[in-house]
């Protein structure tokens, strides 16, 4: 993504983020590290539009590639979440928790 100079965003909130890992596995394996569960909340999330992609100027790709700027941003974090803020990812794989506020009100049905 920071090569293309794109940002995914409104990635969903309870399924793994490409490169995080699940405890019981030594390294991530990518998409396949996914439950079937987080697999269709991925699929959902395609087909219904919710995620997003959006350039870049290129001059703002050095920002994405020097990992200065996420190149993949979470949604909010549901009312009940233990979690204020949403998650961001890295080009260096790094992920942090200082995305989106979470929302205030009900939480979606699950």
């Amino acid at each position: 993504l920071a090569h293309r100079g794109c940002i995914l965003g409104n990635y969903p909130e309870n399924i793994l983020m490409p490169g995080e890992r699940r405890a019981t596995l030594a390294k991530s394996k990518g998409i396949h590290d996914l439950s079937l569960h987080e697999w269709r909340i991925l699929a959902n999330a395609l087909k219904d539009d919710v995620l997003s992609i959006k350039s870049v100027a290129i001059d703002a790709r050095k920002s994405l590639m020097a990992s200065h700027d996420p190149v993949i941003v979470g949604e909010a974090p549901f009312a009940d979440s233990p979690h204020t803020r949403g998650r961001r990812g890295f080009a260096n794989g790094k992920i942090d928790r200082r995305g989106s506020t979470r929302l205030c009100g009900a939480s979606p049905s699950k």
